[in-house]
C-alpha cells in the first residue's frame, strides 16, 4: 500500500461552498490554453445537464439537487483527483501516467501507445482522448497545474475561485480541514 509522498500537495472541494459559477472552469480553461466552450462560461443553463471533462474541458461543475423537496441544489465540480494510488497510472504498461512528488497525476505522451486503458481504469472517468486529432492524438485531463505549482502559483481553477470553495495546499493538512469541517457541520 502506497501511503503517498510526504508534504504531497492537493485541492479540496467544499460543495457546501460553492456556488456553481464556472469561475474554476473558466480559470482552468485559461491557464491551460483550451478552446472556448460551445456556450460561455457565464451561462448557467449548461449546469441543467450532467456533464464529463473532455479533451477540451479538464474542470466541469454539475448541478444536483439533493432530495426534490424544494432544497436549493448542490454544485460539484468534477476534474481529475490525483489520488494517491491512481488507476490510470496502474494501468497503464507504458507508464505514460506517473504519481509526482508534489502529488499531480501527470502524462507524459511520448511514451504514450494510445491503448486508452487508463480511460478504462478510471472510476471517475477522467481521461479523456482526442479522437479529432488522427496523427498525434493524447489523452488529456487536468494536471493539477503541475508547471505553475512548480513555480509557486495556484492552480487555475483555485485562483479563479471567488468563494475558497477550492483550495490548495498539503494534502495531509487539507484532509485534517475537511474532517473538521464535516465534523463541525455534519448536516
Amino acid at each position: 500500500s502506497f501511503q503517498g509522498y510526504a508534504g504531497s500537495l492537493a485541492v479540496l472541494h467544499d460543495i457546501t461552498r460553492c456556488i456553481g459559477c464556472r469561475k474554476c472552469e473558466a480559470g482552468c480553461n485559461t491557464v491551460n490554453e483550451l478552446p472556448k466552450p460551445a456556450k460561455p462560461f457565464d451561462d448557467l443553463t449548461v449546469l441543467e445537464t450532467p456533464r464529463r471533462t473532455t479533451a477540451q474541458a479538464y474542470t466541469v461543475v454539475n448541478q444536483f439537487f439533493p432530495d426534490g423537496k424544494g432544497r436549493p441544489p448542490v454544485f460539484v465540480k468534477k476534474q481529475c483527483n490525483h489520488c494517491l494510488e491512481p488507476a490510470c497510472a496502474s494501468a497503464c504498461f507504458v507508464k505514460a501516467f506517473t504519481k509526482t512528488p508534489q502529488g499531480a497525476v501527470v502524462y507524459n505522451p511520448d511514451v504514450c501507445v494510445g491503448c486508452r486503458y487508463c480511460m478504462i481504469a478510471c472510476p471517475f472517468d477522467i481521461p479523456s482522448y482526442e479522437y479529432s486529432k488522427a496523427l498525434d492524438p493524447r489523452i488529456m485531463k487536468c494536471t493539477l497545474c503541475h508547471p505553475r505549482v512548480m513555480e509557486g502559483k495556484l492552480p487555475g481553477c483555485v485562483e479563479a475561485c471567488p468563494t475558497e470553495a477550492l483550495v490548495f495546499g498539503v494534502r495531509d493538512e487539507l484532509i485534517r480541514v475537511a474532517r473538521d469541517r464535516i465534523h463541525t457541520y455534519p448536516e
